[in-house]
């Protein structure tokens, strides 16, 4: 998994509020952490913190909801103060993406199988310092170690279960994402205290709701949403609305509409049980938890 690494400024800033991290991830690596991206910086939504929970660049290719329950049960399952050996190798072949032909990547990762050997050890952040130390001491260490620890602390950033949340925002694709699988998924973020949402037919369905045009839809129309040419009906007529598409699309235009989507989904299908054959999406109830969030008085 991974973060932005500008949230690392967070943790160090002193504040006398606590401003909730909503922590989101998503099915799609391009709308949904684009558009989650920009509410977290808009002004709707200043007492809160949003940060998108993004796979990593091996994994990029993989987007099936059990996929995206499993990468929360990676982030739940590592800490500030300790990361699984799995875990230290991807931030590291992360880091190599971005930082190419700077480390030898497999004699790394074949250092860390002899040091770790076991795949269920886990290493102490306290600890990465030296780590890094044993690992590159044959390498530029000084340049390398300040990289890497900038980097791992940046994907630290801390979960309060007590006051942050946990949320996983995917599409009911029944062609990729069958009833068994939604009913796993939805068995896991019940037993590990993960918020669902789920949209019916995809999350441009909660994209079409900031606009007056989707009260005019057939609601058949819109849950079949057949492929017209080269996009499927809803992405079309996003298309012809304000010019959408997947990678690049105004969020401004969508701002000016988020209370009344906010409105519009009530008329649909907003029950996590139901969303699964049901037109409907229930990403609202997280969009107007988000703008209605306070902050909270630290002791």
């Amino acid at each position: 998994m991974r973060i932005r690494s500008d949230f690392a400024a967070d943790r160090e800033s002193e504040t006398i509020t606590y401003k909730p991290k909503f922590f989101i991830a998503s099915e799609g690596s391009s709308t949904e952490p684009k558009y989650f991206d920009k509410l977290d910086k808009s002004v709707i939504s200043e007492n809160v913190t949003i940060i998108n929970i993004l796979r990593d660049y091996a994994d990029k290719d993989k987007s099936n909801p059990t996929f995206i329950a499993n990468l929360l049960g990676d982030f739940l399952e590592n800490s500030s103060e300790e990361l699984t050996k799995s875990e230290l190798q991807r931030r590291i072949q992360n880091w190599n993406h971005e930082n190419p032909n700077r480390i030898d990547i497999e004699k790394t990762f074949s250092k860390i199988d002899e040091l770790f050997p076991h795949e269920n050890d886990k290493v102490k952040t306290e600890a990465l310092d030296d780590l890094f130390m044993d690992l590159f001491k044959g390498e530029v260490y000084e340049d390398l170690a300040k990289n890497f620890i900038n980097y791992f602390r940046a994907q630290d950033v801390t979960y309060s279960p007590t006051v942050d949340s946990l949320n996983m925002v995917v599409d009911r694709d029944k062609d990729s994402f069958t009833e068994t699988q939604y009913d796993t998924v939805l068995k896991f973020c019940k037993e590990n205290n993960v918020n669902l949402f789920v949209s019916n037919p995809n999350f441009e369905f909660w994209l079409y709701l900031h606009f007056p045009e989707s009260e005019e839809e057939d609601n058949d129309t819109l849950l079949e949403n057949k492929k017209v040419g080269q996009r499927r009906y809803i992405e079309k007529r996003l298309n012809q609305i304000f010019g959408y598409n997947k990678k690049t699309f105004n969020f401004e235009v969508l701002e000016l509409g988020i209370k009344e989507a906010i409105i519009r989904e009530k008329k649909y299908e907003e029950d996590i049980e139901k969303i699964k054959m049901n037109l409907g999406t229930n990403v609202g109830k997280l969009v107007e938890r988000i703008i209605n969030e306070e902050t909270i008085e630290q002791i």
